[in-house]
């Protein structure tokens, strides 16, 4: 179990000392992983809507971060930093490489 957490960058220890029962964590990370806005907020940038775009990845850091799911956080918080601080040539990279942790983040969770 803890290969696998370890696998995606997660403390497994951290996790498991806040949350003790490790299959209701899971499962609460599934239904925060299933969420639209992760593959939805590649429209809100595409349509410069960054409006909708910051209060989507608002719900999705306090989440990662509550989960404990520090990698995935802090690639959220490159985007909403890049539309926080007006800098949109870089946010559709930084949207990619979110994207690309959070698929290895579900890759680890959903089977």
């Amino acid at each position: 179990m803890k290969e696998k957490y370890a696998k995606v960058g997660l403390n497994y220890d951290l996790i498991a000392g806040r949350y003790p029962d490790i299959n209701e964590y899971e499962e609460i990370v599934n239904a925060y992983l299933s969420d639209p806005f992760f593959e939805e907020l590649e429209d809100y940038l595409d349509d410069e809507d960054y409006a909708l775009a910051k209060d989507a990845l608002k719900g999705l850091y306090i989440l990662a971060q509550d989960l404990y799911l520090y990698p995935l956080y802090m690639a959220i918080m490159e985007v909403y930093e890049d539309i926080e601080e007006e800098l949109y040539m870089d946010v559709m990279g930084h949207y990619k490489e979110m994207m690309a942790v959070y698929k290895k983040i579900r890759g680890a969770f959903h089977v």
